[in-house]
């Protein structure tokens, strides 16, 4: 709201201050939270009436306390941010992001769209829109209002005195002013009186060297927030029993106006015409502790939650939407009637963090991008303001006096905008065992790409898609969107409420309802049989011959980190395994440069394979500035290797080099590679999509417990028998081709979760088709047995939620058409762990035992209909289970019978079986709900998830015979 002005115009960089914007934070903040204790204590809020009744003695002083920082601290902010000489670029700027968005708020957005809001009624919106019609429609503002006229007369009045003067003569206007009742005259609708009443804290920041201050003064502390509180509590009301002035209002207002009125009626003249002194000892006790709480205490460096700062104006103005909201939310639910104060510290103390997740909600740019019409008019005042262009100026390194007038009045409508770098995934320098060579001396250009026979690479893409250091800046908006994708289907539940649910429900025909119940279910049944379909017999190789086309040469990179021999063995002689493909495969050994065995390794799984593959080579990856550790940049290294040998050096097609990426315990089926050579070629033009077979994490199954073996039951039952109607997306082991690998940018080397990563990357080259072919052919990896370590790659696995942020990233970026963008984001959304797709089921976690609750205690008195519903929910569940272990017994007897598993007891099946509801809701709540409660928490508040890789299979039973063997030893 108040923006972030210095002391001059100074041309060049502008730079934040991050003291302006966490005060403009704590004002936001102590407006909201103040506003929910007012509004209770005067009856407005029904908080009172439950588990706040007979808090007054606590709200009050603290309601109070309160007051005398909060108008202070923000009034002061916008004379600070009101400093500067005066100049067109200046005078744009508050006619475009301050007087109109003000006029447009006033006159149409606040007495039409936020009065309905706040009412809920359609009589009110009839009503207000009627009023617009016949140019009626006004409802006041009165901080920005005062904005206004306060800016304005900076620059019309008060520039054009020395500092001192001008500080002197806003007092007096405040002093004098505070006699007259504005308010009751013809004018009341510019809301003089509190212009004038609050006036002098903008000349206090007006006129304050702030910057100076700022350097001179020691860095801030806890301690004097202590003397702060006690001052505004205890020491204050002491020292001035009497009410002083209120800002709000003229001198006979508020808390003071009977002495003031007893005063005038009583005909004292000297206490009346000195009666201004209590205006400035109100101003005086208020500034002191303000000032000392800006320079003293809050916070001067940067801090997770600094953006909500620069983001204050619609939370000011739009948070008691959101609590009267919560307040009708309340009524819903049964609140306990709490006594005494500690209780009543605990209930205050909650609505702390609800205070913050409001501004959150509001400062989010979803939010503030519905309400940019109204903040940011330059639809509409471009033309009129063309003449007043923006003074253009050079920039200087290192500006003496740091000028925030830039982002001054911009940020009282929208905030400010940085420019961000965009990152190219391409020429970093590592270095290759089968080459000294560094890929910067193979680095690929996007637009050098050889013609080759059949025209296989004439497409030459315009630009690189840009990778994950372009979409950090949307990393603190991901919680706010979050919460509110969470809470709103719960408020709209809460504000249906259950009974006129079931009203509507009891009128629905029964016959129709049943026919509903039943219907979803059919289409269970045909993906089963689908899937069937396709699955059947593909541990045997696909008839090559009826397929045209030459032969593919299959490259499998293997990505391992410090993996044991045996494990990467497994691999490897899978490979070598392959059946049905008139060419041998190409293993590359994706190593990384600090691991000390690699080359060891190397050579024992290179005199493994023998003759059985056409060549092997190791690359080794050197951890550069921009990357993130992770498979990502590994495999990134070693692909542009391949490109280098196969393409540069030797003349390849690179669309007829088909690269498969498999994890370092990745048993391949052996018609795997036959498979998807089928699949490309059965395509009319294969070159330029990804082709991924079914996620299967069996191997080890025996040896996992209960919850980890029913998530990744779960888990790969989802993705083998996906619903074909749906974007299907490739997870650890996928194929394409190398020249589309080559025009994608390889892989992000910032992005931990790759293979969403890569499939979206190819939704976004061929304008948001499907571009994920899947493969019947099976790959079986192992899965992470101890309960700590799944928690561990469950919180990796849910990182993919941060993909919306770069989605939010390629919108602002990458200057994509909107439909070829929304095809992309809206494929995103309905991936199965996607950033919305988990607020819905976490709004299915708390709705549905609300639901089961509800009926429990009412079954007796719901309708005939309601209760058969029920029944027929419960047999469409048990139809589902059936189905479920249906497919997954398909799976074990038909298909997994190729690999090596090991397999759970009798016994341990029985339980999975007859109690799987319950280790699914347990398992999704380990391995769902808490690791993306995490993941919000981290990206929020920490930053970038460091890649752990979690021990699996016979590396995990290693790992603890290591363990075990140094405690023994420590014994």
């Amino acid at each position: 709201v108040f923006g972030t002005q210095d002391a001059e115009d100074a041309p060049g960089p502008k730079e934040r201050s991050m003291l302006l914007d966490h005060a403009k934070l704590l004002g936001s903040f102590l407006v909201i939270y103040g506003h929910f204790m007012y509004y209770n204590l005067t009856g407005e809020f029904s908080e009172m009436k439950t588990w706040l009744s007979g808090a007054d003695d606590i709200m009050w002083p603290a309601v109070h306390a309160r007051g005398m920082v909060m108008m202070p601290l923000i009034c002061f902010v916008s004379g600070v941010c009101s400093q500067g000489a005066v100049s067109a670029t200046r005078l744009r700027r508050f006619l475009m992001n301050l007087v109109f968005p003000t006029m447009l708020w006033v006159f149409v957005a606040k007495p039409v769209i936020y009065d309905s809001m706040v009412t809920m009624r359609a009589d009110t919106l009839k009503e207000r829109v009627n009023a617009l019609w016949t140019l009626q429609a006004f409802h006041e503002e009165w901080y920005l209002q005062a904005l206004v006229l306060w800016r304005g007369s900076t620059f019309i009045l008060w520039s054009n005195f020395h500092p001192a003067v001008a500080f002197i003569l806003m007092l007096a206007t405040s002093c004098l002013g505070g006699y007259h009742h504005f308010d009751q005259s013809e004018i009341a609708w510019m809301k003089l009186d509190e212009t004038l009443g609050f006036l002098p804290y903008f000349a206090v920041g007006y006129v304050t060297p702030f910057k100076k201050v700022e350097q001179l003064l020691p860095k801030p502390s806890f301690f004097p927030a202590l003397l702060i509180l006690g001052w505004t509590i205890f020491a204050a009301p002491a020292l001035f029993p009497t009410a002083l002035p209120d800002g709000h209002g003229w001198y006979g207002c508020c808390g003071a106006g009977k002495e003031f009125t007893k005063i005038v009626d009583t005909g004292l003249v000297a206490e009346y015409q000195l009666y201004f002194m209590r205006r400035l000892a109100k101003i005086t006790i208020d500034a002191v502790p303000m000032l000392a709480l800006v320079f003293l205490v809050i916070p001067r460096s940067v801090t997770p939650i600094s953006w909500v700062g620069s983001q204050t104006l619609h939370p000011y103005l739009f948070h008691l939407v959101l609590l009267t909201w919560l307040d009708r939310a309340w009524s819903y639910v049964p609140l306990p009637v709490v006594d005494g104060n500690f209780g009543h510290l605990l209930v205050l103390a909650l609505h702390i963090p609800i205070a913050l997740g409001i501004q959150y909600i509001l400062a989010s740019p979803t939010f503030r991008w519905v309400w940019s019409w109204c903040f940011e008019p330059a639809w509409l005042l471009d033309p009129i303001l063309a003449p007043m262009q923006e003074e253009k100026v050079e920039a200087r390194p290192a500006p003496k006096v740091e000028d925030r007038d830039a982002v001054d009045d911009r940020e009282t409508a929208s905030g400010t905008e940085s420019d961000a770098q965009q990152s190219s995934p391409r020429g970093f320098p590592t270095v290759f065992s089968a080459s000294d060579m560094s890929i910067a001396e193979s680095d690929i250009s996007i637009n050098e790409f050889p013609d080759w026979s059949r025209g296989s690479c004439r497409w030459k893409p315009g630009r690189d898609i840009i990778g994950m250091k372009e979409a950090r800046e949307f990393y603190p908006y991901l919680l706010p969107i979050f919460l509110v994708s969470f809470a709103l289907p719960l408020v709209a539940l809460a504000i249906i409420g259950p009974e006129l649910i079931i009203r509507i429900v009891t009128k629905v025909p029964f016959s129709f309802g049943a026919f509903l119940l039943i219907i979803v279910n059919i289409p269970l049944v045909g993906q089963f049989g689908y899937h069937v379909y396709r699955l059947w017999g593909t541990d045997k190789p696909p008839a090559m011959s009826q397929l045209a086309g030459p032969a593919l040469t299959h490259v499998v990179v293997v990505v391992e980190y410090k993996e044991p021999v045996d494990v990467l063995g497994r691999t490897v002689e899978t490979i070598a395994q392959q059946t049905g493909i008139a060419v041998r495969p190409m293993v590359v050994l994706a190593t990384e440069a600090r691991d000390e065995g690699r080359h060891a390794t190397a050579a024992a799984l290179k005199e493994q394979c023998g003759s059985r593959i056409t060549r092997f080579l190791m690359t080794e990856h050197n951890l550069t500035e921009g990357e993130t550790v992770g498979k990502h940049s590994n495999e990134n290294v070693a692909v542009r290797e391949v490109y280098r040998q196969l393409v540069e050096e030797e003349g390849m097609d690179p669309f007829e080099v088909m690269v498969t990426v498999v994890d370092a315990d990745s048993l391949l089926s052996t018609s795997y590679l036959a498979h998807v050579e089928a699949a490309f070629k059965q395509q009319q033009d294969g070159r330029r999509l990804v082709y991924s077979g079914p996620l299967n994490t069996y191997r080890n199954f025996s040896d996992a417990g209960l919850l980890v073996q029913m998530y990744e039951i779960m888990r790969c039952n989802t993705d083998t028998f996906h619903d074909p109607l749906k974007c299907y997306y490739p997870q650890s082991n996928y194929s394409l081709a190398l020249g589309f690998i080559a025009e994608l940018g390889y892989w992000s080397i910032d992005t931990m979760p790759e293979d969403v990563h890569t499939a979206a990357k190819a939704m976004i080259n061929n304008f948001g088709a499907l571009s994920t072919v899947p493969v019947p052919a099976l790959i079986c990896n192992d899965l992470v047995e101890n309960y700590g370590d799944r928690y561990t790659q469950a919180k990796r696995h849910q990182w993919g939620i941060t993909e919306m942020a770069w989605h939010f990233a390629l919108a602002k970026h990458m200057n994509l058409t909107f439909p070829g963008w929304w095809a992309v984001f809206a494929a995103e959304n309905r991936r199965a762990g996607s950033f919305f797709s988990c607020a819905q089921i976490f709004c299915a976690f708390v709705i549905l035992p609300l639901v089961v609750v509800y009926a429990c205690f009412n079954w007796s008195t719901l309708d005939w209909k309601i209760q058969s519903y029920a029944y027929l929910a419960l047999a469409g569940m048990f139809i589902q289970w059936a189905i479920f272990w249906g497919q997954e017994l398909f799976l074990w007897r038909h298909l997994l019978h190729q690999f090596p598993i090991e397999n759970a007891s009798a016994f341990r099946w029985v339980i999975l079986v007859a109690l799987s509801p319950v280790w699914h809701a347990l398992a999704t709540l380990s391995f769902f709900v808490v690791p993306t409660i995490h993941c919000l928490y981290h990206v929020t508040f920490v930053g970038e998830l460091g890649y752990v890789c979690a021990p699996k299979g016979e590396a995990q039973k290693i790992e603890g015979a290591e363990a075990q063997g140094e405690a023994q030893e420590t014994e």
